[in-house]
């Protein structure tokens, strides 16, 4: 089901099926890594608010705030394992130089990887229903602004593992 998300209307990323192995790394970093981070620090501030601003003490809205930050949190440190360890020895294999990490590291931290974006989109989709549900629950504004801002998010992150699994990590096997 996950892959037919990511697999339709993915033009643009077939293109990086045969792009120089740099320039693909670079591209996630820059573009999706990047922009995450932003939304990541977007969607944590209308969580907050919802608690501050529409109740303070709804067990929705907490958990609301909780799951945003638990997201947030795992999604982070995602990413700063793949920048700091996944990500420089595959770029080393590629040129051909002694790996930055282990090099037979790789599949297995791959496959972690790959275990952890599958687990990342079920949170994800879990923390959409339930801001959705307290939007459509006649919440205030925040909750609202949360479900639009990961609505927005939803076509990148997508994209964003859909590139690291089915185009980066199948090109270093």
């Amino acid at each position: 089901m996950i892959e037919d998300l990511w697999i339709r209307g993915n033009q643009e990323l077939e293109a990086w099926k045969t792009a120089p192995l740099p320039e693909l790394i670079a591209h996630i970093v820059e573009h999706y890594h990047l922009g995450a981070r932003m939304e990541l620090a977007r969607i944590e501030t209308f969580a907050e608010a919802a608690v501050l601003a529409d109740g303070g003490d709804d067990p929705e809205r907490l958990e609301l705030r909780d799951e945003t930050a638990r997201f947030c949190r795992e999604f982070r440190a995602h990413m700063a394992m793949e920048e700091r360890s996944l990500f420089p020895t595959i770029l080393d294999l590629e040129r051909r130089q002694a790996p930055a990490g282990p090099g037979e590291l790789v599949h297995p931290l791959k496959k972690l990887l790959e275990d952890e974006h599958q687990a990342e989109v079920g949170l994800f989709q879990r923390l959409r229903d339930l801001a959705a549900a307290a939007a459509a629950a006649g919440a205030r504004e925040h909750p609202a602004r949360l479900a639009q801002a990961l609505l927005a998010m939803e076509k990148s992150l997508y994209s964003h593992i859909f590139l690291e699994n089915q185009v980066l990590f199948r090109r270093v096997d």
